[in-house]
């Protein structure tokens, strides 16, 4: 479970406009995806705080007539808990005790950038750990809340105690000791439920579980109620937590009333297939915690295979669906017989079978995955009158010391098997074993560098294509472009993955030339009229022939240049501004537009249009995503309203919901709606026939 920070939302209270918006280009150069406000004094500071949420402040001790302690004290009363750093002109131990006293996690010399980005992600990184501990703790009362529900219908009788003494049970528990109510219980020492002849063993115990609370022990005696009647019974003690608070629980088994057989069959049978007679993927699960306990504690690894029949819907269409469940019982037989002694194999998904194999080699997992594969290819069942030629595809990962935990090693197997059907032409019929070193490869700059060069050598990028949806003409056909990087395991990176790679060898320009020569012929292509929405890096603008090529190029494609808008991060246009108005100039006489994407992000988004004549922009997706709150959609709808009042267009995108959408409707000013909800990038430029 974790706490994804797309967008810094950034608060500065600051005396100065101007080094306001120094620092803010800062923390973008530095790759933060920061949507800053800037508040000059009180007023503003208490709008901003009643109107938004904000994962980071940074504050001057005195700015507008407010101080910090002011700052501190508005927050507090408000119930906003935003990490604050002071950023001050002198640095020394009396200013820290007194900023830190006031309520601010750390400070830092004004002038000090390099520090200041430190200690902005270090509280960013307490500030996800502190949304993660919240969210987890949140699951955690959720589901004792969902146990004490299925304890209080329990037919057992259960109790929770604190030094030996209760302090809740469920109606069994005291039906059994003949109490009227939980709160007559309560308080009640466990020694009082025991008959006297087996106190000595109860206090044995007690005293075993003082040195080791984490161990469970069960005690045979007899028990007695609040008439002094006695009866047989079995006290099962086990740590718990009730309320939040580490506690016993205790568990008893009446000998009139023993269900233990009958509820171990459930259990069993809870546990097993129907269709194959194995054990299911619960149960499996299960045994690869227990196998990651010994990895922790032994170091024994263990290998997890997951085997996939391929093409398994196409031998179901032919025997039909008892047919294919005949088929999977003979595949789970064979298997059984091909592995020797007590391996865990369970039927983890349809066509799907997994085993756990404790392994001293890395080879020996393979050679048993492989003996695993003959064994199906061999197999060749008469099923409802027809032979079936069965192949398997199987992946290998690994239960180790280091190992995150047991769902990630079973995903892992599954993105193995998965690699392994891809082979011999997506035929399957193969082994593929998970190398530690692919987990740093893959994601290297390196790895990422190589790829790049052989898309470009080879014309390998994939062009992806959103449609903007015009709100007053269905005849607009607006697309934006999205580049992705293909990798050999079938999936694709996105840009933001590996365009900084590219920048960083010098292969960002290269990679938007590609995009927008490519793009220009697909749309050249359509039979309707089809305009683009072109990114550019910031660094292609640093080439001073970019426009001139993209002349070449729009003549190349016999494109219409009035319809392309090529489009600029605002930070991008922030921080190379003067190329970035070279740049406009040369596109303007070839009839192309500019677009400004992940607009509003800074502290005064509309001085950009004094310096760049943008015809265009697009909100930062921050926006859609606080529609909810009513004062976070007033000042967008006032953004939008200032945006579309100066001439542009207005694109709001990442619309990811119904309810959003609904909103946005209500808004005046928005010519273009995008979003996954509308419709997700796909490799085609999907236009409607009816328009």
């Amino acid at each position: 479970m974790t706490y994804k920070l797309d967008t810094i939302r950034l608060l500065i209270a600051h005396d100065s406009q101007d080094d306001a918006e120094q620092l803010m280009n800062a923390l973008r150069n530095a790759g933060r995806a920061t949507r800053a406000e800037l508040v000059l004094g009180e007023d503003d500071l208490l709008r901003a705080l009643k109107s938004g949420s904000w994962e980071l402040l940074l504050c001057r001790p005195a700015f507008g007539g407010c101080t910090l302690d002011q700052t501190m004290a508005h927050m507090q009363r408000l119930g906003k808990a935003v990490p604050t750093i002071a950023l001050v002109d002198e640095f020394d131990q009396d200013a820290l005790l007194a900023a830190m006293q006031a309520g601010a996690r750390a400070m830092a010399p004004v002038a000090n950038r390099d520090l200041i980005m430190l200690l902005v992600d270090q509280q960013l990184q307490h500030l996800q750990l502190r949304k993660e501990r919240q969210q987890l703790e949140l699951a955690l009362r959720d589901a004792e809340k969902r146990l004490s529900v299925l304890m209080d219908q329990s037919r057992d009788a259960i109790a929770y105690v604190v030094d030996g003494m209760h302090i809740h049970a469920n109606d069994t528990y005291l039906e059994m000791f003949g109490y009227d109510s939980a709160d007559d219980l309560a308080g009640v020492p466990i020694m009082d439920m025991v008959s006297a002849a087996d106190h000595e063993k109860l206090k044995k115990l007690l005293r075993s579980r003082a040195q080791d609370e984490s161990q469970t022990n069960e005690l045979e005696c007899r028990g007695v109620n609040t008439g002094g009647d006695e009866f047989d019974a079995t006290f099962v003690f086990s740590p718990s937590t009730y309320d939040g608070e580490t506690c016993t629980q205790i568990v008893i088994r009446s000998a009139a009333v023993d269900e233990s057989a009958l509820q171990e069959k459930l259990d069993e049978m809870s546990r097993m297939d129907q269709v194959t007679g194995l054990y299911n993927r619960g149960w499996l699960m299960e045994q690869l915690d227990a196998a990651l306990s010994e990895a922790v504690k032994q170091g024994q690894m263990s290998a997890v295979l997951y085997l996939r029949v391929d093409q398994f819907e196409q031998h179901q269409s032919v025997v039909g669906i008892e047919g294919a469940d005949e088929a999977l019982g003979l595949v789970a037989e064979a298997l059984r017989g091909a592995i020797q002694g007590p391996v865990p194999l369970a039927r983890v998904g349809d066509e799907e079978f997994a085993l756990l194999l404790p392994v001293d080699d890395r080879d020996v997992a393979r050679d048993q995955a492989e003996a695993l594969r003959k064994v199906i290819e061999t197999l060749m069942p008469a099923v409802q009158g027809r032979t079936l030629h069965l192949t398997a595809s199987i992946g290998v990962a690994f239960v180790q010391e280091d190992s995150r935990n047991s769902q990630a090693v079973m995903t892992k197997a599954l993105d193995c098997c998965n690699k392994a059907q891809k082979a011999n032409n997506q035929q399957g019929n193969n082994v593929h074993v998970h190398d530690p070193m692919d987990d740093v490869a893959a994601g290297s700059s390196e790895a990422v560098l190589l790829s790049i060069r052989h898309a470009l050598e080879n014309n390998s990028f994939r062009l992806m294509y959103q449609p903007l949806m015009n709100l007053s003409d269905e005849g607009d056909h607006l697309f934006e472009v999205f580049v992705h990087l293909p990798q050999k395991d079938g999936e694709d990176l996105k840009p933001d993955a590996f365009m900084p790679v590219a920048a960083e060898h010098g292969l960002a320009g290269k990679i938007d030339r590609w995009v927008t020569l490519h793009a220009m012929r697909a749309a050249a292509s359509q039979q309707g009229r089809v305009s683009l929405l072109i990114n550019l890096s910031g660094h292609s603008l640093q080439e001073t022939d970019l426009a001139p090529w993209i002349g070449k190029a729009i003549k190349a494609a016999r494109f219409d240049g009035s319809r392309l808008l090529f489009q600029l991060s605002e930070a991008d246009a922030n921080s190379f501004l003067k190329q970035a108005q070279v740049f406009v100039e040369q596109i303007a006489v070839l009839g192309c537009g500019l677009s400004i994407s992940r607009f509003a992000g800074g502290i005064n988004p509309f001085k950009l249009f004094e310096h760049l004549p943008a015809a265009m922009v697009k909100f930062d997706g921050s926006f859609t995503q606080e529609l909810s709150k009513a004062e976070s959609k007033q000042k967008f709808a006032d953004l939008i309203s200032t945006a579309s009042g100066q001439g542009r267009k207005v694109v709001v995108g990442f619309v990811e919901s119904a309810q959003q959408m609904q909103v946005l409707w209500t808004l005046n000013g928005i010519n273009y709606l995008q979003g996954y909800y509308l419709q997700a990038p796909g490799p085609e430029m999907q236009i409607n026939e009816e328009s």
